[in-house]
C-alpha cells in the first residue's frame, strides 16, 4: 500500500499560515513592548511629582514650625498623644 503524498497546494498553504503566525507574533511583541515603555514613562512621572510635592509639603511644615514654634509644639504634643491613646486602646483590645 502507498503512503498518502499531501498535496503541494496544501503545504504552501502552512507555510502561508506559519509566516502570518511569525507576523502576528512580531505584531503583539511590539504593542507589549510600546505599552511596558508607556507605563514605565507614566510611572516615573507620576513618582517624580510625588516626590516634588512631599518636598513642598516638608519644607512648608518646615517654615510653619519656624514661624510658629509654640503652636507647632502644642499641635505635634496634641497629635502624639491622640496616636498614643488610640494605639494603646487598639492593642489593648487585642
Amino acid at each position: 500500500m502507498e503512503e498518502a503524498k499531501p498535496n503541494k497546494s496544501l503545504i504552501e498553504e502552512i507555510k502561508l499560515y506559519e509566516k502570518k503566525a511569525k507576523e502576528i507574533e512580531r505584531i503583539a511583541k511590539e504593542k507589549y513592548m510600546e505599552q511596558v515603555s508607556d507605563l514605565k514613562q507614566k510611572f516615573g512621572k507620576a513618582s517624580e511629582e510625588a516626590s516634588l510635592r512631599a518636598k513642598e509639603v516638608i519644607d512648608s511644615v518646615g517654615n510653619y514650625v519656624k514661624e510658629n514654634p509654640q503652636k507647632a509644639a502644642v499641635v505635634g504634643f496634641g497629635l502624639g498623644l491622640g496616636l498614643g491613646l488610640a494605639l494603646g486602646w487598639f492593642f489593648k483590645r487585642k
